[in-house]
C-alpha cells in the first residue's frame, strides 16, 4: 500500500524540478537567445558603464603609459645626477690644465703711424692672468686708446698663444692737431709731423664731411692734368679757396665751385700749362674769364708788363683771360 506524500512536499518537489529544468535550459538555450538577454542588461546600463563595457582596455593603457612615463623621469633624474657627478670629480684636473700662463704674443698689422713696441707696450700692461682668465675686452678698450688704432682684433691660440691684430687709421688729410679718416671723422694727435705730406683742409668741424667731399672732387679732376691739391679752405661764408701745385692759389668763390674748376682746367691746357712755373695765383669768381696773377720778376709777368706799358697803361702784373669754350 502506498502512503501518500505530504503536499508541502510536493510543491517543493515542483520548484525544484522547475528550477532545475530552468537551468538546463538556460545552459542549453541557444546563443542567439543568450546574446538577446546580455543586450538587454546591456540596454539597460547606464552611459558610464557602457562606455567602460565597450573600452575595457584603454584604462589598462593609460596606467601602464604613465608608468613607462615615471621610468623615463627617473632615468633621466639619475642620468643629470651621473653627470653633475662626473664633472665635479673632473673639473680639479681640468682646472689644472688651463690654468697656464700666456707664453708667447704674436702682433699682427702694418705698423707706419703706430710702432710695433708702442702696440707690444700696451699688451704688456693688460696681460695680468692667465691664457683664459685674460680680459679680452679690456685689452681691446687698451689699444683703441692710442689714436693711430682703428680696429683690433683678439685670438686665442691654443694652448698658450695670443694673437693681436691691429689695423692703423687711414688718415686723408690733416686737420687742425689732427687728421680726417676716410670717414670724415675728426682725430686728434699729439705729435702730427708723421701727416705733412698730407694735404691741410681747414674750415668749420661742423662742416668737415662735405669740405672732405669737396677735396675729393677737386683732385679727382685736377689730378689727370698732374695738378697735386695742397689745400683746401671754407670760411664761414662757404667761400671756397685752393692751393695746388707749386704753390698756386685759387679763388673759387661760393657758387658753381665744379663748373668754374672744369673752366680752370680748359685755360690751363690751352694756355696755362706751358708758362705754370710763372703763374701765381688764378681768380676763377668771374662768370666769363679767369684772371691769372704772374710771378713776380718772372718772365711772362715782364713780358705782360712791358705789352701794357707799351700801350701807356700802368697796370699790376695780372692778365685775364677770357673763357674758353
Amino acid at each position: 500500500m502506498e502512503v501518500a506524500a505530504p503536499k508541502s512536499r510536493v510543491i517543493r518537489d515542483v520548484l525544484l524540478e522547475s528550477s532545475e529544468a530552468a537551468g538546463v535550459q538556460n545552459d542549453f538555450a541557444p546563443r542567439s537567445a543568450r546574446v538577446s538577454r546580455r543586450e538587454q542588461g546591456y540596454a539597460k546600463a547606464s552611459p558610464q558603464t557602457r562606455e567602460s563595457a565597450r573600452r575595457p582596455t584603454a584604462a589598462k593603457r593609460s596606467w601602464r603609459w604613465n608608468f613607462s612615463w615615471l621610468n623615463r623621469r627617473f632615468a633621466s633624474v639619475v642620468f643629470v645626477m651621473l653627470l653633475a657627478g662626473g664633472l665635479y670629480w673632473i673639473s680639479e684636473p681640468l682646472a689644472k690644465v688651463f690654468e697656464r700662463p700666456i707664453k708667447s704674443v704674436v702682433v699682427e698689422g702694418e705698423f707706419n703711424l703706430i710702432t710695433k713696441a708702442r702696440a707690444t707696450e700696451l699688451i704688456g700692461n693688460e696681460i695680468d692672468g692667465d691664457f683664459l682668465q685674460l680680459n679680452l675686452m679690456r685689452l681691446k678698450e687698451a689699444l683703441l686708446v692710442d689714436p693711430w688704432v682703428e680696429k683690433v682684433t683678439l685670438n686665442r691660440r691654443w694652448p698658450d698663444t695670443l694673437v693681436v691684430k691691429i689695423t692703423e687709421q687711414k688718415p686723408i688729410a690733416r686737420w687742425g692737431d689732427g687728421f680726417l679718416n676716410q670717414r670724415g671723422e675728426i682725430v686728434r694727435v699729439e705729435d702730427a709731423t708723421k701727416l705733412s705730406g698730407l694735404p691741410w683742409l681747414q674750415g668749420n668741424e661742423a662742416d668737415a664731411i662735405e669740405i672732405l667731399q669737396q677735396y675729393q672732387d677737386l683732385s679727382q679732376i685736377l689730378r689727370s692734368r698732374g695738378l697735386e691739391v695742397l689745400a683746401l679752405k671754407c670760411d664761414n661764408k662757404k667761400s671756397w679757396r685752393l692751393t695746388i701745385k707749386n704753390h698756386v692759389e685759387i679763388a673759387l668763390g661760393r657758387d658753381q665751385v665744379m663748373e668754374k674748376i672744369r673752366r680752370f682746367v680748359t685755360v690751363y691746357d690751352t694756355k696755362l700749362n706751358t708758362v705754370w712755373a710763372d703763374v701765381k695765383a688764378i681768380d676763377l669768381r668771374y662768370s666769363n674769364g679767369v684772371a691769372v696773377r704772374w710771378v713776380a720778376d718772372s718772365e711772362m709777368a715782364k713780358k705782360y708788363i712791358k705789352s701794357q706799358a707799351q700801350d701807356g697803361v700802368a697796370v699790376p702784373a695780372t692778365k685775364v683771360l677770357p673763357q674758353v669754350n
